[in-house]
């Protein structure tokens, strides 16, 4: 994981995001599965800001139960680190 200087988290990363997904429905279907909704989305891999990470998480969540939580827990990632991070920069 990458980290971040500006406040000590990791920085959320497509292939953290991938092996949370692997971790409820296997390896093999997660990447599928990241990959069809990065296309659908028309973005392309690797997805690496934190708002396209979101986007993609947001549409895993429609697939499924099981990747509604990997994408729910994404997501919350996601918005936690756009919120330490704004509140470091404006310190």
């Amino acid at each position: 994981m990458a980290r971040s200087d500006e406040y000590g988290h990791d920085v959320p990363t497509e292939q953290d995001a991938v092996k949370a997904l692997a971790d409820l429905i296997g390896p093999q279907l997660a990447e599928g599965l990241w990959t069809l909704a990065v296309q659908a989305l028309g973005m392309r891999r690797p997805v690496t800001t934190p708002a396209d990470l979101r986007r993609v998480a947001e549409h895993i969540m429609e697939v499924g139960e099981l990747s509604r939580v990997a994408g729910r827990s994404l997501k919350v990632r996601i918005i936690t680190y756009e919120a330490l991070a704004r509140t470091t920069i404006q310190a």
